[in-house]
């Protein structure tokens, strides 16, 4: 019997809310390959299924392995899903090191239990599944010695976990409208969202030294750790990403402290030329009106400036300016669709669309951008409330010869989507 209290107590560990995605045990969109001992709550597995689509094969409960087969073979053959509320016991290339030294009879248990069949669940057997999550199964981790809070981050071993200082929640406060003199900066409509803040994921970011394209001074910001970020559910219609505890929009932009030229982290460490001329005149007046709070925890008000001042500064990349755009108003729409401001939302999402389908009839694509475009270009119509030929984009990116099956595939599921909200 595998010593749960003793992993709750160690880590790595994960949480997941009922019905949340399980990253794929292949390793694919993580560095390394996983496996999973489940501590509390119940993940179910599903398979193709011969009429198309999923069936569910089976469950996994406390104290029972999945993605052993995946963590040796780097087959995709399953998905999981957290039937309940679950925490769950990573093991990865760390973990499985440090195992085989601290405790190699739970290894030893793990590596015959990767293999295992699955297991049918009954109703009523999934009903008491449901009791005990709320619960028994949180009666374990609260009773178990130096038990760590899991949370949809990794969790570090618990004297490490003691380190760190507590974050006092925030209430956010009622937006409030900008002043005039801002509106050289924001568009009308545009508002400060005071006490929304998101604190600095310590183990999702680091610190970067850059130098400015724009004025030649260096100075630090935070870059993403990309290959640490855990997928929270598929890829949404509009190429949206969702990741489990963090917001990638946060941070896509970098700001120079001091002159405000910003862009997007990738095209401000690009070695293409910068055309100053092409957007000094209206970042001078953005810096006489704006105020950047580059020491304090980063807000959501200090997202929108910097999205927008990397708006203004696009201009100095003529050849990209308008792909810069594009992926600048859909960050935006994105951001107000999470500050609940729809009709900002629309707004940034229209011309989001507009500067996609400018693209896609004056640039020069490949097969997949094709498809990313027009995908890209119906997603944003949709959010934005309007349509100008969306079907005929989704039926491009579904049937381009050469394309990339997973855009084509989220082609037909939008598609599918949208027929069933014209019905």
């Amino acid at each position: 019997m595998l010593d749960i209290q003793w992993l709750i107590s160690t880590g790595p560990c994960k949480k997941f809310a009922e019905g949340q995605n399980v990253p794929r045990p292949s390793g694919e969109g993580q560095l390394d390959p996983v496996m999973y001992i489940v501590l509390t709550g119940r993940v179910d597995v599903y398979k193709a299924s011969a009429a198309g689509g999923t069936q569910l094969a089976g469950s996994v409960l406390p104290g029972e392995v999945f993605g052993g087969r995946e963590y040796f073979t780097k087959a995709d053959e399953c998905t999981y899903n957290a039937g309940l509320e679950s925490v769950v016991f990573v093991i990865n290339r760390v973990s499985f090191n440090d195992l085989s030294w601290s405790k190699p009879e739970i290894l030893f248990d793990v590596l015959k239990a990767s293999y295992m069949p699955l297991k049918k669940l009954s109703s009523a057997e999934m009903a008491g599944m449901a009791v005990k999550s709320g619960s028994a199964a949180d009666r374990e981790i609260a009773n178990a010695p130096k038990a760590p809070e899991a949370s949809s981050e990794t969790v570090p071993p618990a004297q490490e976990q003691a380190k760190a200082k507590p974050q006092e929640p925030q209430e956010p406060q009622e937006p409030q409208e900008v002043s005039e003199e801002l509106l050289c900066i924001f568009p009308q409509g545009h508002k400060h969202y005071p006490g929304i803040t998101k604190p600095e994921y310590q183990k999702l970011v680091y610190k970067k030294e850059y130098k400015c394209p724009a004025c030649g001074k260096a100075f630090d910001d935070y870059k993403i750790f990309r290959s640490k970020l855990y997928e929270a559910k598929p890829m949404r219609f509009d190429l949206r990403r969702f990741y489990t505890g963090f917001q990638t929009e946060w941070y896509d932009i970098i700001t120079c402290q001091h002159c405000l030229f910003s862009a997007l982290s990738n095209n401000f460490t690009d070695s293409k030329p910068v055309q100053n001329a092409a957007f000094e005149s209206a970042l001078s007046a953005a810096r006489s009106n704006i105020h950047m709070d580059f020491k304090g925890e980063r807000d959501i008000d200090f997202v929108f400036a910097s999205h927008y001042l990397a708006m203004i500064c696009a201009d100095g990349y003529r050849s990209i300016s308008r792909l810069i755009k594009a992926k600048l108003w859909g960050n935006l729409s994105w951001l107000y669709e999470d500050m609940e401001d729809f009709d900002m939302m629309r707004l940034a999402a229209s011309n989001a669309a507009e500067e996609y389908e400018a693209i896609y009839a004056q640039a020069r694509l490949t097969t997949v951008q094709e498809q990313i475009t027009c995908l890209s270009i119906a997603g944003m119509q949709f959010r934005a409330g309007i349509d100008r030929n969306l079907k005929k984009y989704l039926f491009t990116a579904r049937t381009i010869e050469l394309g990339d099956k997973a855009y084509a595939k989220l082609a037909e599921d939008f598609m599918y989507e949208f027929r069933q909200d014209e019905s």
